[in-house]
């Protein structure tokens, strides 16, 4: 409830044409095997970004739903070939604050 809150609070500290971006997941469409909570969550917050733009026409709201980042599973000593960098992660967020998206929910696998 933490970035539904963000929204809803934050909406009404923003500027017009301000933006909020939350982060999802990959599990709100790609499940595996004990993601079931998490999945949950990233699908219900996507839900609720697209929902939400619907409601929100002086702020843009987006979610970035990304993959494994290759330098937390490093961290975590897990095996990060399936991950990508940090920095190519980034440019989606950078896409999302300063684009016109709204109502989006961002896989930052088309952004690379």
């Amino acid at each position: 409830m933490g970035q539904v809150n963000l929204i809803r609070i934050g909406r009404d500290y923003l500027n017009e044409g301000g933006s909020i971006t939350v982060t999802s997941g990959m599990l709100a469409h790609e499940l595996m095997k004990g993601s079931s909570i998490i999945s949950l969550a990233n699908a219900g917050l996507e839900g609720f970004v697209r929902a939400s733009s619907l409601e929100l026409d002086s702020i843009r709201v987006n979610a970035v739903s990304p993959v494994f980042v290759k330098e937390t599973l490093e961290i975590m000593g897990v095996d990060s070939l399936a991950g990508m960098p940090v920095s190519d992660v980034a440019k989606t967020y950078k896409f999302a604050v300063e684009g016109n998206c709204h109502g989006e929910i961002l896989d930052v696998r088309k952004f690379q």
